[in-house]
């Protein structure tokens, strides 16, 4: 227990308790326990005096046999600052992570519960199958389990949240916020255009919208990996090791002699990725060289990775990549598996149902797979790229309410590429104007950052969520933030600070002051 906290009070204690066997829409209180504060030192894990609630809805067996409930955990603090955070999920959802309130920006040693904020959590309305290769895709042979994971989570679990927060405390949040990263991120955009009256404030980080398509994408860089890359001792291709150590320094070297200076500094990172256009056939080696070169095949694999996924007939799948330093370390098609289960479970129909998922994504034929993320069949009645993508343009009801919307993405993030919120947020500007938009909704990329955070070449630490209840209390509208690199995520330059600038604003340097700092940089 935190010896600067009292412990709860006898009513609070009572209250806590008395919750437990109480009824929400769909659903019932299964859990309600009193929580002492954690010992000091505050860590990104610690709580303050609480009660932690969990509740099940919509219990129920799937059409395939496996029993499905949609749960949620709820922590309400002692010291309630009268606002509410959604947490969102993770993954494939799956897991009833603790409702602590996770913030934005890497290395953060506090959390929302412990700055008085009620916080909620889901699964989406499954678990993961244990001790099954598939176990975390299976629920995709249920249709209303897809659903639940897609976009009906997050009205459910709010109103059941919102409902025990009116009978514990007497009264509503008077703020309400959604954080979530990665697909976290692509449900606080579903909030944001299908659900605008739940939430004031939407943090979207990493925001996969068009998850469906980034499913297939991935299939893709696996499937063209496959022809560079040495077999593994299962006999297929090994697509984590791509490139060799050498050859991945190589990358990075022709990456930063092509756009490192281009902001005026010449700092190890590519912060004007509108103007890094470099050509990768262009690093072959040619005749007689043998070092600071790829191998044709090589180069042409680098190539296609970054000009992303085309049908056979030349439609873009999802989105192309910029060249960011950062990307490299990513080659290992570190989500590839992830997105292989989403691809052939989840968001096709009809879906293939396998063990062997990365055997079907590396045989999957691309065309076919890709067109399935937008059919239906008698049993799944809603295609993948409408449960499961965030991607409309209309926010009219939430820009009317007031709300407000952050997004942010890193720009070596091989999981979602920023050149797609680009293009979706250009759509956003078509329907209201480049200002008009702004009123409501700001985009912000980082560059060198990995996906959500991390990334050996940027700084990945800042404040966006305080930003975000700045411009919704306050009325402060976030122009630039500023990033500090940490040691932890492998930077070659720990505490350099720059500035994260409002899309499409890019850092550049002034000249003369310390590169080591944001103020030496404006944005332009």
């Amino acid at each position: 227990m935190n010896a600067a906290n009292a412990a709860p009070s006898t009513d609070f204690a009572a209250r806590c308790l008395a919750l437990k066997g109480a009824t929400v829409e769909g659903g019932v209180v299964t859990l309600a326990e009193v929580t002492q504060a954690s010992a000091l030192p505050v860590t990104e894990k610690s709580v303050s005096d609480h009660c932690l609630v969990r509740g099940a809805m919509n219990q129920r067996t799937g059409i395939d046999g496996q029993p499905y409930a949609l749960q949620f955990e709820l922590r309400l603090p002692v010291e309630w600052n009268k606002r509410f955070y959604y947490q969102g999920g993770s993954g494939v959802d799956g897991i009833l992570f603790p409702a602590l309130g996770t913030y934005s920006g890497g290395g953060n040693l506090r959390n929302a519960l412990l700055d008085g904020y009620t916080v909620v959590t889901t699964d989406s309305g499954h678990q993961e199958v244990a001790n099954k290769p598939n176990g975390r895709f299976s629920f995709g042979a249920d249709p209303q389990a897809r659903l639940e994971y897609g976009n009906m989570q997050v009205p459910q679990v709010t109103t059941a949240a919102k409902t025990l927060i009116r009978g514990f405390y007497g009264e509503l949040p008077q703020y309400s916020y959604f954080y979530g990263s990665s697909n976290g991120g692509r449900q606080a955009m579903i909030a944001a255009q299908q659900y605008p009256d739940l939430f004031d404030g939407i943090l979207a980080s990493a925001p996969g919208f068009r998850l469906a398509q980034a499913s297939i994408q991935a299939l893709y860089q696996a499937q063209i990996a496959t022809k560079v890359a040495p077999k593994g001792p299962d006999g297929r291709p090994d697509i984590k090791k791509t490139l060799t150590d050498s050859e991945k320094a190589i990358v990075v070297k022709k990456i930063l002699d092509a756009c490192d200076a281009l902001d005026g500094a010449s700092d190890g990172m590519v912060s004007r990725i509108s103007a890094c256009h470099p050509d990768p056939t262009e690093w072959t080696c040619k005749a007689g060289e043998t070092t600071d070169c790829l191998q044709p095949e090589k180069a042409s694999y680098i190539k296609a990775l970054f000009a992303g996924a085309h049908t056979s007939d030349g439609r873009a799948i999802y989105s192309k990549w910029p060249f960011d330093p950062g990307m490299v370390e990513q080659t290992s098609n570190s989500y590839y598996f992830l997105f292989a289960g989403e691809a052939s479970h989840i968001y096709t129909t009809p879906p293939t149902i396998t063990e062997d998922i990365a055997g079907y994504g590396l045989s999957a034929d691309i065309d076919s797979e890709f067109a399935k993320i937008s059919a239906t069949d008698g049993v799944f009645t809603v295609p993948g790229t409408k449960f499961t993508n965030a991607e409309s343009p209309d926010m009219d009801a939430f820009r009317a309410k007031g709300g407000k919307l952050i997004i942010f993405n890193g720009t070596a993030d091989l999981a979602f590429s920023v050149y797609d919120v680009a293009a979706y947020y250009k759509k956003v500007e078509e329907r209201y104007g480049a200002d008009g938009a702004r009123e409501f909704a700001r985009v912000f990329f980082v560059p060198g950052m990995a996906h959500t955070r991390g990334g050996a070449y940027g700084t990945d630490q800042f404040d966006a969520f305080g930003a975000l209840t700045d411009w919704v209390e306050k009325g402060v509208a976030p122009t630039r933030l500023t990033a500090t690199a940490r040691a932890e995520a492998g930077v070659k330059w720990p505490g350099r600070t720059r500035p994260i600038c409002l899309y499409p604003a890019e850092a550049v340097y002034d000249g003369h002051g310390d590169i080591e700092k944001a103020e030496s940089f404006a944005c332009q």
